[in-house]
């Protein structure tokens, strides 16, 4: 077959702050055939992936090697369409304007629509009345054309993400390039944003080649490509990767009355005395695990039982009774994790030291509570959840939100028990973070009560804050301090000094590893270590409660799995987390959660309520399309 692109000896330099070099990219020799018309791009968070796509897309340009692009001599058609992360969009300018512009601004020739004589049906046909009505009948294709006018910047995420990948395809490029194009939307629109994708390469022939961190959007690709450290790690189809780890994948499957949840969330703060598991996650139903390399059964029953007996109650004195350990099928992420080598879930690989965290993870007041998990959370998840003597936290009662005439959150009603992970989920747009920007003080309701510990929350918003700990999806660190400075800062905000902040600073620089970038400036840091700062500086007053609001938005698969390692401890001391993701898999690790749609509450209650249907269990994702596409059709 023809070739679409070859990288010969491809190098990226960058110069750091300090005046040292460093390869984003170093040696890549890529050969990509014709015959792929859709090409995945993955590996972990600055590994070089969004400077491939700019020098593919002619943005920049390599220091070593050579890019060679092949693409058919076409008048009618310009070379290359790119979404970048950051979209690209002018936010002041209207959703036509700006569709208008980005297409313009790539000379498209109108010729193939005269031709075709689809847009020239009144009698005064212009170029500029074949153009707007081309730019039409794709804002129409893609349910935008009723927001023609608006702002740009008044969109909500998803139809920004639509927004931008419509600018990107209206010049009819012959190779699409998509740097994460559905990071950040919620499972729907990353339907449609796919369907948009798959259209324009079925009606148009054309190519592309896309980042993602849903790598089950990778697996959609005929090539898969995988880099990390700015070299090239893989190429080739995603199915040898997973045949690659075959041997290494088990199901832990626990009976019905065993909370998965629970029981998944204790495995990861003790999986470090696992000489076999290298990771795992609830889904499904089940627990699944990785193993570092080929194992049976038998010795992986054998590792369990010695990761058993050092969880707390009722986890430590599970028998073969009570579940059931199997192989199963391996996905994508499997081998994502088996690559980037997942040990970052491994406290001693990180260097941590339990006594430690133990210390600093138990909130100020914990003296007064007994933090672990106690009978009740072996119990049925119903049961578990329902009963009346766990300590509610948070209780919003009758909340109402309005902007002007819009009303963006209508009479919601929940609780927040201590200790629990509670998820707030919804697509763009449906109210969650205004909800979620009110129960942690950040903006007032126009109706109803908040209580933070049993204080009605408009009466005594400072000491509240006290209490909370707040990770935002754009992390609030000050990017010209340097790391130090901002735990600093963020101490003495909340009254630390002293011998007692540096104390705080050098136990939780150890717990997330961030004692090697103390010195270098916020700004500089890689995006995972900024995660990772941003939680320290919301932890070092060590909270009761902690607000998460998308914090995982744009991290690959390892880096999410030891946040929620990190997560799972912190309820384990007691810590009262609420989570917003969209992410739906990591609605497993939540106690309870939400679906919310419109301003109102669909549902509410564990994985396992939500997921159970009468045809059988489906997946997080199903059940929140189910769910808000149900309420859509029936209003």
């Amino acid at each position: 077959m023809a070739t679409l692109l070859a990288l010969k000896g491809l190098g990226k330099i960058f110069c750091k702050e300090d005046g040292a070099d460093f390869y984003a990219l170093k040696g890549i020799n890529l050969n990509i055939g014709s015959e792929h018309h859709l090409i995945s791009l993955i590996g972990p968070d600055g590994s070089g992936k969004s400077t491939l796509l700019k020098i593919i897309a002619g943005l920049m340009a390599p220091d070593e090697g050579t890019m060679s692009l092949y693409l058919n001599e076409d008048q009618h058609n310009s070379p290359i369409g790119y979404m970048s992360q950051n979209l690209g969009l002018y936010e002041d300018l209207s959703v036509g304007v700006n569709l208008k512009l980005f297409c313009q601004l790539r000379d498209f020739s109108l010729d193939s629509l005269k031709q075709s004589g689809k847009f020239q049906n009144s009698a005064n046909v212009t170029d500029e009345s074949i153009l707007d009505a081309y730019l039409d009948d794709l804002l129409t294709q893609v349910g935008l054309i009723k927001f023609k006018d608006y702002k740009a910047g008044s969109l909500s995420g998803g139809m920004k993400q639509k927004l931008a990948l419509t600018c990107a395809i209206s010049a009819r490029p012959q190779l699409l390039l998509l740097d994460e194009p559905t990071v950040g939307v919620d499972p729907i629109s990353r339907r449609e944003l796919w369907d948009i994708i798959n259209n324009y390469l079925a009606t148009t022939g054309s190519y592309c080649i896309f980042s993602s961190l849903y790598l089950e959007e990778a697996e959609k690709g005929s090539l898969t490509i995988f880099i990390k450290n700015g070299e090239l790690i893989y190429q080739g189809n995603a199915q040898e990767l997973k045949d690659d780890v075959a041997s290494q994948c088990f199901a832990l499957t626990l009976k019905e009355s065993i909370s998965y949840q629970q029981a998944a969330r204790t495995m990861m703060c003790n999986l470090h005395h696992s000489k076999q598991v290298i990771d795992l996650c609830p889904r499904m139903g089940r627990i699944d695990l990785l193993t570092k390399g080929p194992c049976s059964l038998e010795d992986l029953s054998a590792d369990l039982k010695g990761l058993f007996s050092k969880c707390k109650e009722p986890f430590n004195n599970l028998s073969n009774n009570d579940y059931q350990l199997t192989k199963r099928e391996p996905i994508l992420e499997d081998s994502y994790i088996n690559l980037t080598s997942a040990k970052s879930l491994d406290n001693n690989a990180n260097g941590t030291n339990d006594n430690n965290e133990d210390i600093f993870l138990a909130p100020e007041n914990s003296g007064d509570h007994n933090f672990a998990p106690d009978s009740k959370h072996s119990t049925n998840h119903s049961e578990s959840l329902a009963t009346t003597d766990k300590e509610v936290v948070i209780k919003v009662n009758g909340i109402k939100k309005q902007f002007g005439n819009f009303t963006a959150v209508h009479d919601s009603n929940f609780e927040v028990y201590k200790g629990e992970i509670f998820g707030l989920l919804g697509p763009n747009g449906a109210g969650k973070t205004t909800t979620f920007r009110m129960i942690c003080s950040l903006l007032n309701p126009s109706a109803g009560s908040i209580l933070i510990n049993n204080i009605e929350l408009k009466n005594a918003k400072s000491s509240v804050r006290a209490t909370i700990g707040y990770v935002a999806q754009k992390f609030c660190l000050y990017r010209k301090l340097t790391a130090r400075q901002n735990l600093e800062y963020f101490g003495q905000s909340y009254g630390l000094k002293g011998q007692e902040l540096n104390d705080r600073i050098e136990a939780i620089c150890q717990i997330f590893s961030l004692t090697p970038f103390l010195n270098d400036i916020s700004a500089t840091l890689p995006f995972g270590i900024q995660r990772s700062l941003s939680m320290a500086c919301a932890l070092i007053h060590r909270p009761n409660i902690l607000f998460l609001d998308e914090a995982t938005s744009g991290a690959d698969p390892t880096s999410r799995r030891a946040f929620w390692s990190m997560i799972a401890k912190l309820a384990s001391h007691g810590t009262t987390v609420i989570v917003t993701t969209h992410f739906m898999e990591e609605a497993e690790y939540c106690d309870r959660f939400l679906i919310q749609d419109q301003g109102t509450i669909l549902i509410l209650g564990t994985p396992d309520e939500i997921c159970k249907q009468a045809t059988g269990r489906i997946s997080i994702e199903e059940a929140f399309v189910n769910c808000v596409m149900q309420r859509r059709h029936q209003s």
